[in-house]
């Protein structure tokens, strides 16, 4: 059922619970005195029973937990389940449906490890029209002898993400723009499928929350006015309310920096600005600069990137290897699959590809988590593709928000950033004068700088910790 065509009594019905909630939490919160608005969504939020909605049992903030800076970690999931067990009372937490075997066990499933161990919930994605799962399950390599299933859906599983400094992520309609939709200049969610905060409670009240009835227009409207109360420090509100109204220059919204601060700033902002923002106060956190190497024309960074967090991750075969990512868990690993394209529309040489009556070009990707590629069924083999390319997240309030990337599988902030020092070994192994690896687009000879050193991680981290 759609917002536009709930029955008259439903919209009564929502009316009348929106004055009980405004009696009930305008008298004593500040914001609701401000706008009744808000406290309806913070009451909506945090209600597990969504009178007239259907659900399971789950409110957002079961998933999206404050004492975790709204998003949800191993560490709470874990007790949350000791407590569950030996309490004997329900935590609707865990349901079936993020359960490991929920695909074959149904409402019987009961194994957490994705929740407890990764903090991760299920997604589950439409297969583009060009694109199977291979029967293979996670088995990496996926045998030569593997058939396509009859699975319309994946699963992809990934870290609850913060709902702080939602007022200024999302769409941002800058440049720059990605070459295929959805949203080719940002959204909500790691892959940037959602257009609006109201479209990403809603397809959470569906999937997470189990809602059967759609809720109202001004219920979305209450949730995503309460979500943009919510910022990860003082500074970033005055940054929200200045685009809000149009002031310029934005104001920075850092703390105060002492020197080893602020030299991480200078780190910071030549080796992560330009993806994750921080330069000019740009609102997506993505910084439109441009980039290049001598002799070449430059250009602007691209907006959605592949940073080899999901698994399998790429080994060098090179002894010794020039570069050697983390290897990723049991648990992680467990969460691959083997998707095979047809008609990728990349013809790998002249005789396959494209539309017909060229025959078809077939590929296999194994990825535990393929991100943009499910939206677009376009790979990367051959070209630049969506597989792996996911949003670039905000980092404000990051010391608060561990773990880290989208499958939570850096554990702390010295890990994520011994991550990024192997990720750009690789690309410089792999494209000794890349652009990406330069912001001195036109020097001879050409200078790769962006990486930052080991001696510079110290104030890097302690930038990080005051974002």
């Amino acid at each position: 059922m759609t917002t536009s065509r709930l029955r008259p009594t439903r919209n009564i019905l929502g009316r009348m619970a929106a004055a009980l909630l405004v009696t009930a939490c305008g008298g004593g919160n500040s914001s609701c005195d401000r706008d009744p608005a808000v406290c309806r969504g913070e009451a909506s939020f945090n209600d597990r029973t969504l009178a007239g909605l259907g659900g399971n049992g789950r409110a957002c903030s079961d998933c999206h937990m404050p004492a975790d800076s709204f998003q949800l970690t191993p560490a709470s999931a874990q007790a949350r389940l000791a407590g569950m067990r030996a309490s004997g009372v329900d935590d609707p937490l865990f349901r079936p449906i993020d359960a490991n075997d929920f695909r074959s066990k149904g409402n019987a499933a009961s194994d957490y490890t994705n929740l407890t161990q990764n903090g991760l919930v299920r997604v589950t994605v439409p297969l583009p029209p060009n694109v199977k799962l291979l029967d293979c399950g996670a088995a990496v390599p996926c045998p030569a002898s593997a058939r396509p299933t009859a699975e319309t859906v994946a699963d992809v599983w990934r870290a609850v993400p913060s709902v702080l400094d939602v007022k200024i992520t999302g769409p941002d309609g800058a440049l720059p723009a990605w070459a295929r939709g959805p949203n080719p200049r940002g959204g909500y969610q790691i892959d940037a499928s959602i257009d609006t905060l109201q479209n990403q409670a809603l397809s959470a009240l569906k999937n997470h929350a189990a809602t059967t009835v759609d809720p109202s227009a001004g219920f979305l409207d209450d949730l995503a006015a309460f979500q943009k109360t919510l910022f990860s420090s003082a500074g970033v509100k005055r940054l929200a309310d200045a685009m809000a109204a149009g002031t310029t220059p934005l104001p920075d919204p850092d703390p105060v920096l002492d020197a080893t601060e602020l030299v991480g700033k200078a780190i910071f902002d030549r080796a992560c600005g330009q993806c994750h923002g921080n330069l000019g106060g740009h609102p997506s956190t993505s910084a439109p600069i441009v980039q290049g190497i001598a002799g070449a024309p430059a250009t602007s960074i691209v907006r959605y990137h592949d940073i080899m967090t999901a698994c399998p991750r790429p080994v060098d075969t090179a002894v010794p290897p020039r570069f050697s990512f983390a290897p990723c868990t049991p648990s992680q690993m467990a969460n691959v699959r083997t998707y095979q394209i047809t008609n990728n529309g990349i013809a790998p040489n002249p005789a396959c590809g494209g539309p017909a009556p060229q025959p078809p070009c077939v590929t296999r990707l194994t990825s535990s988590d393929p991100g943009r590629f499910l939206l677009t069924g376009f790979p990367a083999p051959g070209g630049p593709g969506d597989m792996q390319k996911f949003d670039n997240t905000p980092l404000r309030g990051i010391s608060r928000t561990a773990p880290y990337f989208g499958n939570n599988s850096a554990a702390t902030l010295e890990d994520m950033l011994e991550h990024y020092k192997q990720f750009y070994k690789r690309v410089e192994v792999q494209n000794p004068a890349a652009p990406i690896l330069t912001t001195r687009p036109g020097v001879l000879p050409p200078v790769i700088d962006r990486p930052f050193t080991d001696a510079e991680v110290p104030a890097l981290l302690a930038y990080l910790r005051k974002l």
